[in-house]
C-alpha cells in the first residue's frame, strides 16, 4: 500500500472597497491535509481542516479504499525540490493604510468615478510528499483584484473594471493604467473604416480553445481537435502551454498530484502543432497519453483536470504588431462557439487604439471569427499588454469580423 500526502497553508488578507471607501478587512488563514492511499488499483482519499492526527486521517482514507475507486498508482520516486517565492508586496500592519491611500487617490485624480470590489493580497505554502521518498514545497505570494468602476452619470451598476494579479505592488502604475482608461471614456469615436486590427485579452479566446483540450472529450471525438494530435492546427508562431514557472506568478512547480514537467512547462500547442491534450494520472493512464501535470484535486476529492499556468506565449512587441489604428477591447460579456469552432463575442466597452495609446470610446459591438482562422491566417501574434504597465497580461492580435455596430 503506498500513499501521498497533501498540506497547505493559505494566509488571504481581503480589502472590501465600497462607494470608493476602504471599508472592511478579513483576515482568513486555512490549513488544510490531504492524505490518499493506493492499492490494488485502487485509491481512497480523506482530506481535514486544520491540526489533527495524520495516523487518523491515513486509517480514514485507507477505509475510503472500500468505496472500489478505481485509480493508477504512478508516485514519483526519490525526488526532492524546495521553492520559496515569497517577496515583500506589502507588510500586513500597512495592508489596510496602502490601499486606504491608493483609493483616496483614485478618487481625487478621477472625481467622475466610484471604485468598488474586492484587493486580496494571499500567501501559500504547499508539501507535498509521498511514500516514495518523495517531498516537494512550495512558498509564494501575490496580489490581486477587480477593481469596478461607475461613471457618476451613469444608470448602469458598473461600467468598466481594472484588474491586476501581480508579485509585487506599484501605486503610481495602478493610478497612471486606470487613468489611461478613464482619461478618454468619455471621449466617443466613431468606428474606424476598413479592415482594422483587434486587441483583446489572450485569454477570451484561449479559455475556448482550452475547452477542447482535455483529454476526456478529445478522447471521445466530441472535441474540435480530436484526431488531430501531431498535425499542425494553427500559425507557426503560436505556442500555448502550462507554465508553473512564470517569474511574476505564484504558482507552485508541482501539482496536486506531484507531477513536475520538465522545465515546468508542457506544451499543448508547439509552434503551431498539437502537441498535447490536459490529463492528470487517470485519464493520462485510461487513454495512453502524455502527463500535461494538471492534476487538481478539490480538497478530498479524487484528482481531475485543470490548467495551473495555461497561456499563450508572446510572439512580438504590441508596438511591432501593431502599426496605426486597431480596436482594443476592454469588456466582452455573453460570447459562445458554433461547433465549427466559430466565435462570437458581443463587446460592450471597447477603445479606438492609435499608436501605442487608447484616443477614445468607442459604440457597441460584436467581433467573430473561427479559432483556425484567428491563430491561422487572420492571427496576427501575441504581446505583452502594452497599454499598460502594472496590468500586464498578454493580449491576441488578430483580424475579426466586425459587427453588429450600433
Amino acid at each position: 500500500m503506498e500513499h501521498e500526502k497533501l498540506t497547505i497553508k493559505e494566509t488571504s488578507y481581503s480589502v472590501n472597497v465600497s462607494g470608493s471607501k476602504v471599508d472592511s478587512l478579513r483576515v482568513k488563514q486555512d490549513l488544510k491535509t490531504v492524505i490518499r492511499v493506493y492499492d490494488d488499483g485502487k485509491i481512497g482519499v480523506a482530506g481535514r481542516i486544520g491540526e489533527g492526527d495524520d495516523g487518523a486521517l491515513f486509517e480514514e482514507a485507507k477505509a475510503k479504499l472500500a468505496q472500489n475507486i478505481a485509480y493508477p498508482c504512478n508516485l514519483t520516486e526519490n525526488q526532492k525540490r524546495e521553492e520559496n517565492k515569497i517577496k515583500n508586496i506589502i507588510a500586513e500592519k500597512d495592508y489596510v493604510k496602502t490601499l486606504k491611500k491608493l483609493i483616496a487617490r483614485l478618487s481625487e485624480c478621477y472625481p467622475d468615478f466610484v471604485f468598488s470590489n474586492k484587493i486580496n493580497m494571499g500567501e501559500e505554502e504547499i508539501v507535498y510528499e509521498n511514500s516514495k521518498n518523495t517531498k516537494y514545497s512550495y512558498k509564494g505570494n501575490e496580489i490581486g483584484g477587480a477593481l469596478v468602476i461607475k461613471d457618476k452619470a451613469s444608470a448602469n451598476i458598473m461600467d468598466l473594471s481594472y484588474g491586476f494579479n501581480k508579485t509585487c505592488y506599484d501605486e503610481d502604475k495602478i493610478v497612471s493604467d486606470i487613468g489611461k482608461l478613464l482619461n478618454v471614456y468619455h471621449k466617443k469615436v466613431g468606428m474606424p473604416d476598413g479592415e482594422i486590427p483587434v486587441i483583446i485579452n489572450a485569454m477570451e479566446v484561449m479559455q475556448y480553445v482550452a475547452q477542447h483540450m482535455v483529454a476526456e472529450l478529445y478522447v471521445s471525438g466530441s472535441s474540435l481537435l480530436s484526431g488531430k494530435l501531431g498535425e499542425k492546427i494553427f500559425d507557426g508562431k503560436v505556442n500555448i502551454l502550462t507554465d508553473r514557472g512564470q517569474a511574476d506568478k505564484s504558482i507552485a512547480f508541482f501539482d496536486t498530484e506531484g507531477v513536475v514537467n520538465k522545465d515546468d512547462k508542457f506544451h499543448f500547442v508547439k509552434d503551431g502543432v498539437f502537441t498535447g491534450v490536459a490529463t492528470y494520472k487517470r485519464s493520462s493512464a485510461n487513454f495512453n497519453l502524455p502527463l500535461s501535470g494538471g492534476g487538481y484535486a478539490p480538497f478530498d476529492e479524487v484528482p481531475q483536470t485543470s490548467f495551473t499556468g495555461f497561456k499563450a506565449a508572446r510572439t512580438d512587441e504590441l508596438k511591432n504588431l501593431v502599426k496605426g489604428k486597431a480596436i482594443y477591447v476592454v469588456i466582452t460579456s455573453g460570447g459562445d462557439m458554433t461547433p465549427d469552432g466559430t466565435l462570437g463575442l458581443p463587446v460592450q466597452l471597447a477603445y479606438l487604439y492609435e499608436n501605442g495609446k487608447l484616443v477614445g470610446k468607442l459604440p457597441e459591438f460584436g467581433i467573430k471569427g473561427n479559432l483556425f482562422e484567428l491563430l491561422g491566417k487572420d492571427f496576427i501574434g501575441i504581446a505583452r499588454d502594452a497599454v499598460f504597465d502594472f496590468a500586464d497580461d498578454n493580449v491576441l492580435v488578430a483580424k475579426f469580423k466586425v459587427n453588429n455596430v450600433k
